[in-house]
């Protein structure tokens, strides 16, 4: 026989154990959204510059999106850091400070061409980033590979 000394921790256990179960949910009659696709970020990744021909690979352009709001990067002859930003759609880099090495040869024109296109704009053409200057200087860099 159960005496009311008894019940009394039946009941509290009986109680404490339909607390934590979990409840069923009544179907929704509304349909699922359909998932809404975030905006792709460039931030935290890591760019290398398309050279043609067999140039040194210590000598490529590089381009890393270190935060949502600061790039760094190599031109081909000297390191640079700065601002970037969304743009009403359009990524924007700049201002930008580099270092003031002089180069001479093949490091130099690359060197022109990087920093005029990223003086412009920047658009994703597949897996690249392509960045256009005012001038029309083009420059494209593909994601960089794991290190």
């Amino acid at each position: 026989m159960i005496t009311a000394r008894g019940f009394l921790p039946l009941v509290a256990l009986a109680l404490g154990a339909c607390a934590n179960a979990p409840q069923a949910e009544a179907p929704s009659r509304a349909p699922a959204a359909a998932p809404v696709a975030a905006p792709l970020s460039l931030t935290g990744t890591r760019w290398i510059g398309v050279v043609e021909g067999s140039p040194d690979p210590r000598s490529l352009p590089r381009l890393e999106f270190v935060t949502s709001e600061r790039v760094a990067g190599y031109t081909g002859c000297n390191m640079m850091s700065g601002g970037w930003r969304m743009e009403a759609g359009t990524v924007r880099v700049g201002p930008l400070v580099s270092t003031k090495r002089a180069c001479v040869g093949p490091e130099s024109e690359i060197e022109r061409r990087v920093v005029a296109a990223l003086a412009g704009t920047v658009k994703r053409e597949g897996d690249r980033l392509v960045f256009t200057g005012a001038g029309g200087e083009r420059f494209e860099f593909m994601p960089a590979q794991a290190s």
